[in-house]
């Protein structure tokens, strides 16, 4: 419930149907099932095996505790970057993950003493756990890959208050990068067929440069749209920010409509997993830009990883 309190939702949008809360549920159902069934006296576990699974559990709790009180007491600056990405979300991010792992390594320890593998039994654990990331991993690099739905030709006959453009890497004099100029060029040719009534252009900067939404709108004005038009906000860091500013500050001036997303086809399976986290109605449509093989193994996986975090953590 932490990532619900965290992006300031109330508890009533939680939703059982959402990828990454049933992936939660589980793990703790399994959890709560092993410490019934050994409670219960039919499996023995000694002491030393206990002390550890609660020290494990109370890592964890305190764990998610700091989370909170950093994100809610602004205890690390937003401003800062580590690795290219905003600090406070790379520790939040660590946090987040390192509570998880041991929650985990906990069920599978659990139920190996169920099922009666003893022998080596941390280690089995340890393995099944990195296992287990794997397939995680695995299942949401299968998810993302999936990039058909996306197509221009799946639209309907609509025409959108917003073309929903988040931003992108900008190069040197504010020019926009080849990925994030596609995307641009795609919302553009929406905009000149009619699809879309208004851009809305999202993307904060990093240390030195304009930010991703102002490179978005100079581009586009310097093609003749009318600012008007436009509506831009530079001050979100992530993809989620994003999506958090478009339902608090413009889906509140409108009557909840559906929103068009232009972006990557790697992108755009993440980004709306997160709208739906948000109970924002979307529909996708993908830039023309095409990258060779092994940029493509690289955008899809990192995307791949981005998106299990989102499931799990929400940031």
């Amino acid at each position: 419930m932490l990532k619900y309190n965290l992006n300031n939702l109330p508890l009533a949008e939680f939703r059982v149907d959402y990828i990454g809360n049933i992936l939660n549920i589980l793990i703790t159902l399994l959890i709560v099932i092993a410490c019934i069934i050994l409670s219960t006296g039919k499996k023995n576990i000694d002491s030393r095996k206990a002390n550890l699974i609660f020290a494990f559990h109370i890592v964890s709790l305190l764990s998610l505790v700091f989370v909170f009180f950093v994100q809610k007491l602004n205890l690390i600056n937003n401003s800062n970057y580590l690795f290219s990405f905003p600090a406070k979300k790379v520790y939040i991010g660590f946090l987040f993950v390192f509570s998880d792992l041991l929650q985990i390594f906990s069920m599978i320890y659990l139920w190996g003493i169920i099922i009666g593998s003893e022998n080596y039994l941390a280690l089995r654990a340890l393995v099944r756990t990195i296992v287990s990331v794997v397939i995680f991993l695995v299942f949401s690099l299968l998810f993302v890959w999936n990039v058909k739905v996306y197509d221009e030709s799946k639209l309907a006959k609509t025409k959108y208050d917003y073309g929903f453009i988040p931003g992108a890497a900008v190069y040197s004099r504010g020019q926009p990068s080849p990925i994030f100029e596609a995307r641009i060029r795609k919302a553009l040719e929406l905009y000149r067929e009619g699809i879309i009534k208004n851009f809305l252009l999202t993307g904060g900067n990093a240390p030195g440069e304009i930010s991703e939404s102002e490179s978005a709108f100079n581009y586009l004005t310097n093609l003749g749209v009318p600012k008007k038009d436009i509506v831009i906000e530079n001050r979100s860091s992530t993809t989620s920010e994003q999506i958090k500013y478009l339902r608090n500050e413009i889906l509140s001036l409108k009557n909840n409509n559906t929103v068009l997303i232009i972006s990557d086809g790697f992108h755009l399976s993440r980004i709306i997993q997160i709208a739906k986290f948000f109970k924002i109605k979307t529909i996708g449509v993908s830039s023309d830009y095409s990258m060779s093989f092994s940029k493509t193994i690289f955008y899809r996986a990192r995307e791949s990883v981005a998106l299990l975090l989102f499931w799990f953590f929400a940031i």
